[in-house]
Parts: C-alpha cells; sequence; structure tokens
C-alpha cells in the first residue's frame, strides 16, 4: 500500500473512534473529526496561497490544533517546517531565512516578532486563546467552512517530502534536515509492528512537537497504528508533579520518554500514584533520544515495576532497531528493523570484530532525503549508501546493537581512546551523584585529560565526597580512565531531547578551571575538585 492508501484506510477504519485528547481542556477528537478539520484548514490554507511542495513554518506550542495544522500540510502536500517557541530568537531568525518557507503560521503572541522576518505571517489561534479580537487574518479552526470539495493527499507520492526538521543540535546553529512521506510511514509501521503497538494504545505526548520526539513518535506513529493520544505541555519540573495524575485520568497506557524526564519523575515523585498506575495499566514504556543509564534504568524499573524499551535511531535515519531482549548490559539498544543494515567499522574504515567498538554505520530505506544547504537548496541523500552515525557501538553474535558513545566525545589520553560513557556509568554508581558527564581538557603531556562534571544530590557538596568519589574509580576504572578533576555543576546545558551539550559543558568547566592549556595534571596531588 502506499503512504496515501494507508492514511485514508486509517481514517476510515477508525473514524468514530478517539484519536486527540487535550490533557488540559478534556477535548475528545475523534479521527472522523480530526480529518474534518485537517481538511477544512488545507482548504483554507490553500485558499491563502499554498499548494503543494510549498514550505510552511509553524511557531506553535503543543496542542491540537499544531497536530491538525500538520496533517492539514500533509492532505495539501505542502512541506512541514516547525520552529520551537523557545528557541533563542537568533535561532528562529536562522530557520526562517534557512527554509525561507511560503508563509509562517504562528500563535498570537508571536505574530508581532515575526512579521519582521517575514511578510506572510498567518495567526492560527489555540484552545488557549480565548478571543480571536484584534487579531487580522487569524485562523481559528473551529469555524473554519466544511471543505467538503477537498480531496486530501490528492495526487501525493511516497516521494513527497513531508517535513523539513531543525535538529535541536548540541552545537552551533540548527542543521535543516527533510524527510519523504512514504519513507516515514514505512518506518514508523514498521517500528509499531515489531513492539506490537495496536489500536488500543493510548500515548501521552509531553515531547515538543516541534522535534521528532513528539511530531513522529507521539503523533504520526499512533495515526497509522489507530491508536489515541493524550496532548499536554511539554514535560518540565513543574508539570512533573501531576504527571502521573494526568496520565492515570486520561487513561494512558503507553508512554515515549527520554531520559530526563525519568531522572525527574525519580527525584519529584512523592507519593504513590505513579507506581500503583505503572504497574497495572502502562502497556509499553518507551526511551530514547539520548543515552539511558544503566543506574536510572534500574532504579525507574524497580520503583515503578515497568520494562523500559530503548530504541536507537537518529533525526536522519529515523528507527533504526528496537530492543527485544531482557539484556542489562549498558547502551544495549536493541535488533535492527527489517530492511535496515548495521555495520561498526574501524578509523581505518575496516570492520572490526564482532563485540569490538567502533563507528556504527546504518543501512536504510528510511534514510532522511538530505540537508538543506546554507541557500535553503536540499541536498539529497541516496538512501542505497551507508550513512556514518558519529556513535560509537558494537554488535554482538546475534546481531545486537549496544552503543558506547559518540566519535567526538572519544577522549584520547596518551594515545588511548576512552569512552566517557564507561566512565559516567561506573561514577553514577556513587551515592549522592544524581548524574554525571565526563569531558576532556587540553594537556601537554598526554595531549587530554580526564574531568568528571557531577550533578549532586541536593544539599551535598563535592568538598565531602571527593574521597569516596576516587576510591569508587580506583576499584572499578583502569589507570588510564582515572578522571583527573571532579566538577560540581547545578544543572547540566541540554538540548530540548535531553542530550548534554558537551561542546557548551567544555566551555563551562575551562571557565571553572580557567584552563587554557595544563602542563601537569596527571599526579595524584591533581585529583581534587574544583568549586562550585
Amino acid at each position: 500500500m502506499t503512504a496515501r492508501e494507508i492514511i485514508t484506510s486509517v481514517v476510515a477504519r477508525r473514524s468514530r473512534e478517539m484519536f486527540l485528547i487535550d490533557a488540559n481542556t478534556g477535548r475528545e477528537i475523534t479521527y472522523g473529526e480530526f480529518h474534518r478539520l485537517a481538511s477544512n484548514l488545507a482548504a483554507e490554507l490553500r485558499r491563502r496561497g499554498a499548494g503543494r511542495g510549498d514550505r510552511i513554518a509553524v511557531m506553535l506550542p503543543n496542542s491540537c490544533e499544531l497536530a491538525i495544522f500538520y496533517f492539514a500540510c500533509v492532505y495539501l502536500g505542502s512541506v512541514i517546517v516547525p520552529i520551537n517557541p523557545l528557541l533563542s530568537w537568533s535561532d528562529v531568525e536562522f530557520i526562517v531565512e534557512s527554509c525561507k518557507p511560503a508563509m509562517i503560521v504562528a500563535g498570537i503572541s508571536s505574530i508581532s516578532a515575526l512579521q519582521a522576518l517575514h511578510k506572510n505571517i498567518i495567526p492560527l489561534l489555540t484552545a488557549q486563546d480565548s478571543s480571536a479580537a484584534g487579531v487580522n487574518g487569524g485562523i481559528r479552526i473551529d469555524e473554519l467552512p466544511n471543505a467538503s470539495e477537498f480531496v486530501p493527499l490528492d495526487n501525493a507520492t511516497d516521494d513527497d517530502p513531508i517535513v523539513i526538521m531543525y535538529t535541536s543540535g548540541t552545537s552551533a546553529k540548527p542543521k535543516g534536515l527533510a524527510h519523504r512521506l512514504g519513507r516515514m510511514v514505512r518506518n514508523a509501521s514498521a517500528f509499531a509492528k515489531t513492539q506490537k503497538i495496536g489500536e488500543d494504545s493510548r500515548f501521552y505526548l509531553t515531547l515538543s512537537m516541534a522535534y521528532m520526539g513528539g511530531f513522529y513518535n507521539l503523533l504520526l506513529l499512533p495515526f497509522l497504528c489507530g491508536a489515541s493520544v493524550v496532548v499536554d505541555h511539554v514535560f518540565d519540573a513543574r508539570s512533573s508533579l501531576h504527571f502521573w495524575e494526568k496520565a492515570k485520568r486520561n487513561r494512558v497506557n503507553a508512554l515515549w520518554m527520554a531520559p530526563t524526564v525519568l531522572s525527574i519523575l525519580l527525584r519529584m515523585d512523592r507519593g504513590r500514584t505513579g507506581e500503583d498506575f505503572c504497574r497495572n495499566d502502562v502497556r509499553h514504556a518507551f526511551v530514547g533520544f539520548a543515552p539511558l543509564s544503566l543506574r536510572v534504568k534500574n532504579e525507574f524499573e524497580r520503583r515503578y515495576g515497568v520494562r523500559l524499551i530503548e530504541n536507537y535511531g537518529l533525526s536522519e535515519t529515523l528507527f533504526v532497531t528496537a530492543r527485544s531482549g531482557e539484556g542489562e548490559t549498558s547502551g544495549y539498544v536493541g535488533e535492527p528493523l527489517p530492511g535496515i543494515a548495521l555495520r561498526v567499522l574501524a578509523d581505518n574504515q575496516e570492520p572490526v570484530a564482532t563485540g569490538d567498538d567502533g563507528e556504527v554505520q546504518i543501512l536504510t530505506p528510511d534514510l532522511m532525503a538530505g540537508y538543506l544547504d546554507a541557500n535553503g537548496n536540499l541536498l539529497e541523500m541516496d538512501s542505497g549508501q551507508w550513512f556514518s552515525t558519529g556513535d560509537v557501538g558494537h554488535v554482538d553474535q546475534s546481531g545486537a546493537l549496544s552503543i558506547t558513545g559518540r566519535k567526538k566525545d572519544l577522549i584520547i589520553r596518551g594515545g588511548v581512546n576512552i569512552s566517557p560513557a564507561a566512565v559516567e556509568e561506573t561514577l553514577l554508581q556513587v551515592e549522592g551523584v544524581a548524574d554525571a558527564s565526563v569531558v576532556s581538557i587540553p594537556h601537554e603531556l598526554y595531549g587530554e585529560d580526564i574531568v568528571a562534571v557531577l550533578k549532586l544530590d541536593t544539599g551535598l557538596v563535592l568538598e565531602s565526597m571527593l574521597e569516596s568519589l576516587i576510591s569508587h574509580a580506583r576499584m572499578n576504572l583502569a589507570q588510564h580512565q582515572q578522571p583527573a578533576r571532579y566538577v560540581a555543576i547545578d544543572e547540566f546545558p541540554r538540548t530540548s531531547n535531553g542530550k548534554v551539550q558537551k561542546t557548551r559543558l567544555r566551555q563551562l568547566v575551562a571557565e571553572k578551571l580557567h584552563v587554557h592549556s595544563l602542563s601537569d595534571r596527571a599526579n595524584e596531588a591533581d585529583r581534587v575538585g574544583a568549586a562550585r
């Protein structure tokens, strides 16, 4: 079946069944109503000049209206360009200049600022906007006329571009990459089949819909499964206080979380609601978007009584693996999906032995269409070519993949490669360490040396823990893996998906330690903690 046939068949089959539930207003939208509203909005966008292949940027918070807008663009054949409303203004300006959209659809709070960037700005009102008074040309989806003449996905093909997603990035400016409709539909369907996600699944959407987690994992994939989605604000520490109550009230049974969400829930949750809810109601608990430490995994599973299902994928490749085994090995992310191949290469581009670490490369029919160049043109990629991930890992005899770090994050100390992930996992075993990230600093003799950056439990200070940290590291790490410095930090700089921004973290460490070049940091006397 083509992507068009799959989408229309889902609507026909599930027309009277629930698709979206607004976690804050309680509004419920069936597949049939969702299809009608998306068609009406698509017709309105076409009336305002949008057409097949046009790029339409959108800057809206998580909402049912944003979900309807996404499908309106798919129905129209336009290309979605999501912009996170929480981005810095310089990043918003960069994305608009990069993708060169035909129009920008935005919430009323962003309209005046965006008018300086583009001449065609269309306000789209959400349920939180009580009145459209004073908003010229604003669209309220519920008030649009019924577009009975509009034909969704008319002339659509599997090769049509569907979205240009700007990665949240770990450094520098966001990078725009495009995906094709057919590849996204095929990949999501393959993952759902492998994980037995069905029509009775109800997901809790608390990741940003401006990125792949909220758009692809928690909206498009559930739609293709005929499942339902509870739409809520983006998760943060404050929302963690009511996370489980909302999930239970809305009869959620499938979760998709980043490791940082797990950590915050473990730290902030003081009641039994979540523990009872997970044990009784949660069927799927997926984790992705960033490395999951074995300590957090074990603690969460033990407390909440659910099995966390890790998977591996990139914005460029979509889903690559799905975890099926019960292995407890740190970094294990599962077996490749059907039709996807893996290989692991050494620095000389030769294959490594089974079980040895190297750079992971992927051959997938679901590869992105390509990156955008500086002028907004698509640099198309060949899905028949191996894609270098930049991730370091290994494949075992069964074909299962484990990710152990990032190639660019490897620390080369005295000619020896050191994986920060191995050091981080060891330090997380020390009581009182809430989170850990390992980066390098310059060393004149060894080239690089190791700094362990730690977030400690509330009330603890680094000086009181140094002895136990150093002792634990000596017992559990090789000599070349021993941190030269320990630094305490209140919060790690992270991307919107929870990944630690190691480039920024290195800058913070350099500022704390006043590091430009280090000449003699390897001796024992230098194994002291830097002050906060």
